[in-house]
């Protein structure tokens, strides 16, 4: 065990390792890059991240180098999951400390899976509707700005935290929660390094006012701090959206407050079936003005690809092989109003068009289209993958179809298959060609995918950080995509928060292309894969 694991574990209640056995557990997420940390501390408390944040915050005063970087449950397909330094691991902090069914919140340590969280709620008649794998911790889906469905709108976490115990990088522990003005103006006259940091990131905002007005929404790009132009209201300011979708470059979130809702019936879902990407628009454009929600897509050729698997579902059996199937939700108190809305969407499509309504019958389909999805995305053969390079590509409604015929074009031209799915609501789409990272052709292989696609999404004005930040890997292509000004506005952010680049530096806009490339892996097993 080295000295600074020895130190560590006599300071805090959690442990710290530096086995290399262990190291090479934490030197992997789910993205293609592989870093070996120095060590890998597990605390148990917001005093143990306290401590460690505070070792390393020392140590870079004397401008000796051990960054920090948080970990959750290592499912970041970007890269922002791994560092060099040390690695703190959130997994012994997964409490549910508390529900307040009157209130309709819930607080949480970091570490608390989604999954887990959702069966807590559950039983109370509650839920988060937050979309992600049931293994990813609610201090990982803050991180990477997790999509949500508000009030059956398209959302962000950041619309269910109430508030949250934060770490900054000097150690230093605060509440962070949305301010009236009266009470931000008495948090600026503070003299301690909170009412600095709110000084500082007010007086950013009102000198880079022009700029920011400039930034998309979080909701259509997570690349940097796209939240900041939220920050600062008429009636209020908070620091939470910079935090959410910060991948942990800004502060440590510890505990969190989250706002919960009522439990909806089970929903009754419908899937229509379309032969071109002109008609999945027309689809898609008119359960978006009804309002239907939870609005997927699937590309008919993940049943052609997962026919021999035999998980490939019986929705294979009712759709044409060439096509989109489009499946959404009618999410609805009231049976009738369900009723009006299913009549409504029949007026609107022509005769021709088949829509499968969900019954006793083919309730199965339904529940098995995702299953599907699964053995598609883990149907590899020897040393074959179908990476996580690009998900999560946002396009506009206007220029999806373009997209998906450009997405085609492509596959065509490579010879390579690339069947899309995604998120119509939050207008995300993904694709997973199948490549072999184990020798020099297949990497270069993948190296002329990724210049051909981030072609295809610039070509339809495109943000590849629609569904997630861009973390390591995708920094080093997102970056093409913002202007130089913005850029350096996202370097003013971190400058403020984290002076001495503690927090896992060498992603977002800090990324170095020689450096991370220089830790690209040539194998890609670590278990089930899956599209979140």
């Amino acid at each position: 065990m080295n000295r600074i694991a020895i130190y560590l574990n006599k300071s805090i209640d959690g442990v710290v390792y530096s086995a290399p056995g262990i190291l090479e557990q934490y030197a992997t997420d789910r993205s293609m890059l592989k870093m070996h940390p120095r060590v890998v501390a597990l605390p148990e408390n917001t005093l143990d991240i306290r401590r460690l944040v505070l070792f390393s915050h020392k140590l870079a005063q004397k401008k000796v180098s051990l960054p920090i970087t948080v970990r959750g449950s290592g499912y970041s397909k970007t890269g922002s999951d791994i560092g060099t330094g040390l690695v703190i691991s959130t997994e012994r902090m997964a409490a549910i400390q508390e529900i307040d069914i009157r209130q309709r919140l819930v607080r949480v340590q970091c570490g608390v899976k989604l999954g887990e969280l959702k069966k807590a709620l559950n039983l109370c008649g509650l839920d988060l509707p937050v979309f992600g794998n049931p293994f990813e911790t609610i201090g990982g889906l803050i991180a990477k700005a997790a999509s949500a469905s508000n009030n059956t709108e398209p959302s962000t976490i950041y619309d269910f935290i109430d508030r949250a115990e934060v770490v900054l990088a000097n150690g230093d522990v605060v509440e962070v929660r949305n301010l009236s003005l009266h009470y931000f103006r008495k948090k600026k006259l503070q003299g301690d390094r909170e009412g600095e940091l709110y000084r500082a990131v007010d007086d950013l905002i009102e000198n880079e006012w022009e700029s920011i007005c400039q930034l998309p929404e979080n909701k259509k790009n997570r690349f940097g701090y796209s939240g900041l132009g939220a920050v600062k209201t008429k009636h209020s300011f908070s620091l939470l959206p910079l935090l959410t979708g910060s991948e942990g470059t800004l502060g440590i979130i510890s505990e969190v407050i989250l706002k919960i809702e009522p439990v909806f019936d089970r929903p009754d879902y419908i899937a229509i079936p379309c032969k071109t990407a002109e008609a999945f628009a027309f689809v898609t454009s008119e359960l978006k003005r009804l309002k239907f929600t939870d609005i997927v897509v699937y590309d008919t050729e993940l049943f052609n690809a997962t026919e021999e698997t035999g998980k490939s579902s019986r929705f294979f059996r009712r759709v044409s092989d060439d096509g989109y199937l489009v499946v959404a939700n009618v999410k609805d108190d009231s049976t009738r109003d369900r009723k009006r809305k299913l009549a409504k969407i029949r007026r609107a499509l022509p005769d021709s068009m088949r829509i499968i309504e969900e019954d006793e019958e083919n309730e199965r389909d339904f529940i098995e289209l995702d299953r599907t999805l699964d053995a598609y995305l883990n149907d590899s053969a020897l040393n074959t993958y179908h990476l996580p390079l690009i998900d999560g590509v946002y396009i506009e409604p206007e220029n999806q179809a373009k997209f998906l015929d450009d997405v085609t074009k492509l596959a065509k031209e490579m010879s390579l298959p690339m069947a899309v799915f995604g998120s119509v609501d939050f207008n995300t789409f993904s694709i997973r060609p199948c490549f072999n990272p184990t020798n020099a052709a297949g990497r270069k292989r993948i190296i002329q995918f990724l210049g051909a696609y981030l072609k295809v999404i610039a070509a339809n004005h495109g943000y590849p950080c629609g569904e997630a930040p861009e973390g390591r890997f995708m920094a080093i292509f997102a970056q093409k995509f913002e202007a130089p000004t913005t850029i350096a506005l996202y370097k003013k952010v971190k400058q403020i928060f984290d002076p001495e680049g503690v927090l896992n530096p060498g992603i977002k806009h800090e990324t170095n292309i020689r450096a991370t490339l220089k830790h690209f892996r040539s194998d890609y097993n670590h278990g089930i894969s899956t599209k979140d």
